[in-house]
């Protein structure tokens, strides 16, 4: 049975480099292919972890209108299913697939049945799955799966970042066809001590389980558009993930 985590939290606050980050974890365990579900409209999980990624999910449903322009006598649903196959990027250690933008005006609601169930067949290939998100998870409901081991909600170490968590936590909580196993605050980009924080953090109505600190390293891979995967062994940060990453899978086996 596969394990899916999912990472929300607002732009800028470092969420797709936290995702990216579970996911090398993932990799240097060695537990096999981890999918990786790029669901953010900005689409940049692929260049976080290296992959490059030419087509998505958006493309294939706008193209064809829904699947309502295909020829006559095209095989909707096996189409579908091969369009999911082509673009689903294969690597050493993680696939990827990437959602795209949102819809335009149109009603797509058959194609995107179709592609819940496709989605979900895909996950089951797979013994963990991560998810990078939009802020408030509102796509899942149209195009992908809705039980959810993991939610991460990322801050910066702000009051306003927290402020910010708690009005998307609350969002999220209002979701009801999602099923969501466990939720966890995680803190990014932290430089300092976060006493100050705590009635913020409390606000937020989930446990923090972990903070990332603030890392130059980063910073210099994002410029030189280099993958997560070379951070150094001794980087605290990659330390930092991994200790949040095992506390969750040890807290599942319990």
């Amino acid at each position: 049975m596969s394990y899916t985590i999912a990472v929300a939290g607002k732009g800028g606050t470092g969420k797709t480099t936290f995702s990216a980050l579970i996911i090398e974890v993932l990799k240097r365990r060695s537990v096999g292919p981890v999918l990786a579900i790029d669901a953010d409209p900005n689409s940049t999980l692929g260049m976080t972890l290296g992959i490059d990624c030419q087509c998505t999910v958006s493309d294939i449903i706008e193209e064809t209108k829904g699947l309502r322009n295909l020829p006559d006598g095209v095989n909707k649903p096996l189409h579908l299913e091969y369009q999911l196959q082509r673009i689903l990027v294969e690597t050493k250690g993680v696939d990827l697939l990437v959602m795209g933008r949102p819809e335009g005006p149109d009603c797509y609601c058959m194609a995107n049945n179709m592609l819940r169930g496709y989605v979900d067949e895909i996950i089951k290939n797979y013994k963990y799955v991560v998810l990078d998100n939009e802020a408030g998870m509102e796509h899942l409901n149209r195009k992908t799966t809705q039980n959810i081991d993991t939610l991460f909600l990322v801050s910066d170490s702000t009051q306003i970042g927290l402020k910010t968590i708690t009005n998307i936590k609350n969002l999220i909580d209002k979701l009801t066809f999602l099923v969501i196993k466990n939720k966890y605050l995680v803190l990014n980009r932290v430089r300092q001590d976060i006493q100050n924080l705590e009635n913020a953090i409390k606000n937020v109505g989930v446990p923090l389980i972990g903070k990332l600190p603030f890392e130059d390293a980063v910073t210099n891979l994002e410029l030189a558009e280099k993958p997560i995967s070379d951070l150094p062994d001794n980087s605290l940060l990659l330390k930092s993930a991994e200790e949040i990453v095992n506390k969750i899978i040890s807290s599942d086996q319990k």
